[in-house]
């Protein structure tokens, strides 16, 4: 499930949140965020019990999108305990994502392991 995030929560579920965190910045007028919201629930349904799934929405929270950066929708950052460890812009499939998280889960897990 991918729960709704703004402003006031950001910091205390992500920033200050333990485990790993994937937040999705969307543009509710947007056609690639249109599309791209299926493949975020099916991400948030593979790694249930892993990453919990956020979605911000940049016109209801503009301030949060400044600070995080946001050049472009749709963005899917994952943290790990608070720190960003990647940012994708743009639709990616759920294939790629799947590797790309994966992928950083093994890499944040190797550094932790040093």
């Amino acid at each position: 499930m991918v729960r709704w995030l703004n402003d006031y929560g950001f910091s205390e579920q992500v920033l200050e949140g333990e485990g790993y965190n994937g937040v999705a910045f969307l543009d509710h007028f947007s056609i690639p965020c249109d599309h791209f919201r299926p493949e975020l629930e099916a991400l948030a349904s593979q790694f249930e019990g892993k990453i919990s799934f956020y979605q911000v929405d940049v016109v209801e929270s503009p301030s949060l999108t400044e600070y995080m950066a946001v050049q472009a929708t749709p963005t899917l950052i994952l943290f790990q305990e608070g720190q960003e460890v990647i940012r994708y812009e743009g639709a990616y499939s759920r294939e790629a994502l799947q590797e790309k998280i994966q992928e950083a889960m093994r890499t944040a897990g190797q550094n932790r392991a040093t």
